[in-house]
């Protein structure tokens, strides 16, 4: 399972991505829809780890994400 937890990211200049984003994603296939500049792209980009969030947690299968990505140098 994929939980995120109160996750924000602001870029540089303030805007505000991601603001206190709660999910709870089980195995399976799901879609992301939005519209344009709802922060989809924000979201996924931090869990994959090419994009640090500034803060807020992402645990997959009840491992932290985030120290897990930091320790192999990933983000």
């Amino acid at each position: 399972m994929l939980s995120i937890r109160n996750l924000t990211h602001v870029y540089p200049g303030g805007t505000r991505a991601l603001d206190y984003v709660r999910l709870d994603i089980p195995a399976g296939m799901f879609g992301l829809l939005g519209p344009n500049g709802a922060g989809k792209s924000t979201l996924m980009r931090c869990v994959a780890a090419l994009q640090t969030p500034s803060s807020g947690s992402i645990d997959f299968d009840g491992r932290d994400g985030l120290t897990s990505f930091r320790a192999q140098g990933l983000i």
